[in-house]
């Protein structure tokens, strides 16, 4: 039997068609006949044909002959109780007489929208397309207030339990059903959902999606895993070049979503672990290590990190690769050198960056601060004084845009830093201090 056969279409590229197709087939069941077998048999055939529409893989056009091995994600699950209740409920008489009317005339068309949502959500590379979410979602029966009250807290459960989703889409969701409305309040058997969204809508926490294709045939991924989790270091330099035709990009977001949970629970050892195995199958997301070396800073600035910590030089080195003119990062890489007992590499790299970025008085306050800890005050107050000098007129600069060492993006970040800057002169309150990039994630 091939997966045609059970999607009861004909052979097809059109990933839409497909997904229709296989909610049509799902609804199609009724709730007596419905069994988890023939579910997990459906299910398979809409993955191989997603699959082959995106690889063309034509090892996928066959089902296979035992289904004992079957398995679903926890996220599909997540879909299918609700689902498989809503299907119970349109047998019971009593049960639909207590929903609210528009409710009970459209539940069966609730279901084949839930079920589309599921379908959809199933699908790595569909879902992280907010297009694809807004298509679903102009379904007429949205616009009926009664029917997103209904659909609310069952379809975020859906949504948090396999959370894996755009920052974008989850501000959309959240959007249409109202999660984060200020009169809405969620149940108490709701933390979880709640945590879940707090951080998913959270532009602190937003990371890129944008360039996660699948071109080609991926190796087996559970040998992949084990591959991949097994290795303790960042092969930076070492491993093969990841590109974007041969990653498995959604292994990829899940350990970087498991880095990133990590690091917000602050969780070292598990963020390490989680960022290695995500950087070692592609080291050319920029998000990913933007938001491992501010948590590296972190543990360096409380003393939770070794000087000697090649990781977090090497992240460093990446980040150099991706901005190379961000002066946040070029000042960290003196600071490193510094830390490393290197004091007259380091005051070349601040001299360097003092000629590259006058109107940065950060680089200055990080020269001052290496003076001071090599004891040499005279010169720490010379730089000091340095700092009181240009600050207003650098200030002006900034102000008026005619800075020509920065770009435009960076302009404000650096006007701020050097108010910050000017604060700690003014005291006289200097401190080994760490500077994040200029560059902020999209």
């Amino acid at each position: 039997m091939t997966i045609w056969d059970v999607l009861k279409i004909k052979v097809t590229s059109d990933i839409g068609e497909i997904r229709r197709a296989y909610v049509q087939v799902l609804c199609s069941v009724s709730p007596e006949t419905f069994s988890a077998s023939e579910f997990l048999y459906q299910h398979e055939a809409y993955i191989r044909a997603l699959n082959l529409s995106r690889t063309g893989d034509t090892s996928c056009e066959v089902m296979p002959k035992d289904a004992s091995a079957l398995r679903i994600t926890r996220g599909v699950i997540a879909y299918m109780e609700p689902i498989i209740r809503l299907r119970e409920m349109t047998s019971d008489d009593d049960l639909i007489k207590q929903l609210p009317r528009s409710v009970a005339e459209r539940h069966e068309d609730i279901i084949c929208f839930y079920t589309s949502l599921m379908a959809l959500h199933d699908d790595f590379y569909s879902r992280i397309d907010i297009n694809n979410w807004k298509a679903i979602l102009k379904n007429d029966i949205i616009q009926d207030l009664d029917i997103v009250k209904y659909l609310k807290l069952p379809i975020l459960a859906s949504c948090a339990a396999e959370p894996l989703l755009p920052h974008q889409v989850w501000i959309y969701l959240s959007m249409v059903f109202g999660w984060k409305d200020p009169n809405f309040r969620l149940p108490k058997d709701y933390e979880h959902e709640k945590a879940v969204l707090a951080v998913e809508t959270s532009p602190e926490w937003a990371l890129s999606f944008s360039r996660f294709r699948l071109t080609r045939r991926l190796p087996d991924r559970a040998k992949h895993k084990v591959e991949t989790q097994a290795v303790s270091t960042w092969q930076f330099g070492q491993a093969k070049k990841s590109t974007e035709f041969n990653v498995d990009f959604e292994l990829y977001a899940a350990y970087r979503k498991f880095a990133r949970d990590a690091i917000i629970e602050d969780q070292s050892q598990e963020a390490k672990k989680w960022f290695i195995s995500a950087a070692n199958i592609f080291d050319g997301d920029s998000d990913l290590f933007i938001i491992y070396f501010d948590y590296l800073l972190f543990l360096k600035e409380n003393n939770r990190l070794p000087i000697s910590d090649l990781l977090y030089y090497d992240v460093l080195r990446r980040l150099l690769e991706f901005y190379p003119e961000d002066v946040g990062y070029l000042v960290n890489r003196a600071d490193y050198f510094l830390d490393q007992g290197q004091f007259e590499r380091a005051m070349e790299e601040y001299e360097k960056l003092e000629n590259q970025f006058p109107d940065c008085l950060m680089v200055l306050l990080a020269m001052a601060e290496a003076y001071q800890q090599n004891n040499r005050e005279s010169d720490a107050n010379k730089v000091m004084k340095k700092i009181q000098k240009r600050y207003e007129s650098v200030q002006e600069r900034l102000e008026s845009g005619r800075s020509h060492s920065l770009d435009a993006t960076s302009i404000q970040a650096i006007y701020k830093q050097n108010q910050e800057v000017m604060s700690i002169v003014s005291q006289n309150k200097l401190e080994h201090r760490r500077f994040r990039g200029t560059k902020h994630r999209k």
